[in-house]
């Protein structure tokens, strides 16, 4: 399977956020959103320039969308957490 473009990943950082309980770290997310797609070890380990992989890339720029959409905040340097304007997006 491909990584999706990063503006067909926003959903699913929403609804790994949701699953996380509404709060979580970017690791976590990456974990959990990987999960929802169903990739395998192989297409989470495409690397995409120097050490990065294409799925981290793609859904730090899917994050990036959502916080300044206001959908996402930062809780921390590495955590993120769902708005009022995020959890009622994914209703």
């Amino acid at each position: 399977m491909t990584i999706p473009l990063y503006k067909n990943l926003t959903t699913t950082v929403l609804r790994a956020l949701k699953i996380l309980g509404g709060s979580a770290s970017i690791k976590d997310i990456e974990r959990v959103s990987a999960e929802l797609l169903n990739l395998t070890e192989e297409d989470r380990n495409i690397i995409h320039k120097g050490k990065q992989t294409k799925l981290h890339n793609r859904l730090t720029w899917a994050r990036y969308y959502l916080k300044m959409k206001g959908y996402i905040e930062n809780s921390d340097k590495s955590n993120y957490v769902l708005t009022e304007k995020g959890k009622a997006r994914i209703k």
